[in-house]
């Protein structure tokens, strides 16, 4: 798994050679949330719970660099910049998920875990619906 991250980094690092420094911040940002949550979806899937654990780690960690305004102006593409508040709202919804996900991984409700896990892929696609524009 490492190997694989290690991997998708290098990639994201070699395809934004020529992107911003916020540009290339964000895409690892992305890039570790996306194992993070790839982590999660495995660890329900192989009931290991250690692996659910890592993965929502993961996802606060790297989900914490959206909490600035001056992180989110800076990666928000020209034309979507007044988002800035339904981005920040939006991170705090991973927040709440994931604060939530770990208290129901501990009394190990993994229903409930699980749909704290679906609120945190809903936040993140209705984020990138409004800077996507899909």
């Amino acid at each position: 798994m490492k190997h694989y991250t290690l991997l998708l980094t290098s990639l994201a690092l070699c395809s934004s050679l020529y992107a911003s420094e916020t540009e290339k911040v964000n895409a690892i940002a992305m890039l570790s949330m996306e194992n993070g949550l790839s982590n999660i979806q495995k660890g329900f899937l192989y009931n290991n719970i250690e692996l659910i654990q890592s993965g929502v780690d993961i996802v606060q960690k790297e989900n914490a660099a959206y909490h600035n305004r001056d992180v989110l102006k800076a990666i928000l593409p020209e034309g979507k910049k007044q988002m800035e508040n339904l981005a920040l709202i939006t991170s705090k919804r991973i927040d709440n998920a994931t604060d939530e996900m770990k208290s129901y991984l501990a009394l190990k409700q993994m229903k409930k875990a699980h749909s704290a896990f679906s609120d945190i892929v809903n936040a993140c696609t209705d984020c990138h619906t409004l800077v996507r524009g899909w």
